[in-house]
Order: C-alpha cells, then sequence, then structure tokens
C-alpha cells in the first residue's frame, strides 16, 4: 500500500445511503425545485448555478423552517435529518483502517455543514471536512462557500482544488464518490471509486474506475495495493 496515499470522499450518497441534501430538499422546498434538479442532470446548468437556483426557490420555506427550529431550541431540519440518515455501515471500519496505515482521509462535499457536522457528530465520526457554511440570523439563513474557487462556476466546494493541494504535497490520491460533483477530482484522481451516477460519467468520458457499493469494497481494494 502506498505510504502516502490520500483518500478524498463525498459524503452525500456516498458516506450516507441516501442523498441527505436532496432528501432535505424534496422535504421542505417547494415542487419547483425538482425542475431545477432535471437541467442539472441533463447537464443543462452547473452544479453552482443547480444549487443556487434550488436555494432560491427554496429560500422562503427554509428561513421559515430555520425560524421554527430557533424558537423550539431544536432544529426541526436536523430531526427529519436524523430520521432519514443512514450511515454506510462499513465507513467507520473503513475510518479505523485508515488510521491504522496512516492513510489521510478526508471529506469533500456540495452539501452543508449544519447537517454533515451533526451526522459525523453523532455518529463519533471525527474527519476533516471540507463544506458550505450555513449561518443562522436572526431566523434567517446564509450560506457561505469558503472552499469555492473563484475561476470557476460549477461548484461551489471545489474538490478538485484540495486534491491538488495534496499532490502539491507528495500524496497520491484516491477519489470516492458518486455524483456529478465528483467527476471534476475523479478526472485527476489516481485511483477513483465510483458508484450511481459517477460511475455513468466515468464510462461516458473513459475514466477508469473501480465499482463499489459499500467501503467495505474501496478497503478490499485499497488493502491490496503494493
Amino acid at each position: 500500500m502506498p505510504s502516502k496515499l490520500a483518500v478524498l470522499t463525498d459524503f452525500d450518497g456516498t458516506i450516507t445511503r441516501t442523498d441527505v441534501g436532496e432528501a432535505i430538499l424534496e422535504e421542505f422546498a417547494p415542487a419547483e425545485w425538482g425542475e431545477v434538479k432535471e437541467l442539472h442532470r441533463a447537464a443543462k446548468i452547473g452544479t453552482r448555478e443547480s444549487i443556487l437556483r434550488q436555494l432560491a426557490v427554496a429560500r422562503t420555506r427554509e428561513e421559515e423552517v430555520f425560524a421554527i427550529a430557533i424558537r423550539r431550541g431544536l432544529p426541526e431540519m436536523l430531526q427529519f435529518v436524523d430520521r432519514i440518515a443512514e450511515l454506510d455501515d462499513t465507513f467507520q471500519e473503513f475510518v479505523a483502517f485508515c488510521r491504522r496505515n496512516g492513510l489521510l482521509l478526508e471529506v469533500v462535499s456540495e452539501g452543508l455543514d449544519l447537517y454533515i457536522g451533526h451526522l459525523l457528530e453523532k455518529w463519533n465520526l471525527d474527519l476533516p471536512v471540507r463544506t458550505n457554511h450555513v449561518i443562522l440570523d436572526g431566523g434567517r439563513v446564509r450560506i457561505e462557500y469558503p472552499f469555492a474557487d473563484a475561476t470557476c462556476t460549477l461548484c461551489r466546494t471545489c474538490k478538485l482544488l484540495r486534491l491538488f493541494q495534496l499532490r502539491t504535497e507528495g500524496y497520491r490520491i484516491a477519489y470516492v464518490g458518486d455524483g456529478s460533483s465528483d467527476l471534476c477530482p475523479a478526472i485527476e484522481a489516481d485511483l477513483v471509486f465510483a458508484k450511481a451516477e459517477l460511475a455513468t460519467l466515468c464510462k461516458r468520458e473513459a475514466i477508469a474506475y473501480s465499482a463499489f457499493d459499500r467501503f467495505a469494497d474501496v478497503q478490499q481494494h485499497l488493502r491490496g495495493l503494493p
């Protein structure tokens, strides 16, 4: 196994068995947001524009939900997240495997720290995370993008930028993902583990990848590396 290997992984639909961010929008946003999602899936708009349009549609409802959550003291949205979010049951062992073997493991996500941080804490997972930042301000919500690339309009969290940073530090990169926002790092990674939409995109773009369903599959592959 390479001594200097970093594993970058997506969160929604990768570490979790369902896309938590998408489930939140489907639960709390107006029906119109689905039209935007279909434009994104058809590659007619980029990820950043897709998310911004979705948030624009959902903003009024989001503000209402967060205002209720603040008044109650227990976020309604996080109660919903707790009900629907399911951790890949092999991921905790994968985290332990990376630590035993000196592999750097980081989460890079287009989601929101509000629910990602909540779930990682709930599951006792202490991992570096790059994602988008939610600010609750007097019952209103603002979202900041601390890991965006100002030169690119595709994504809010630039996963590719983190890959390049780690490569300059001498790491080989294994990337694990399932969606369209994972395509950029998949193009550049040394190893790619893909499922769902990302696997389809890798086939379309002739990107070599290993199919996986759970992190046990990724672990088995990495264990066999020279």
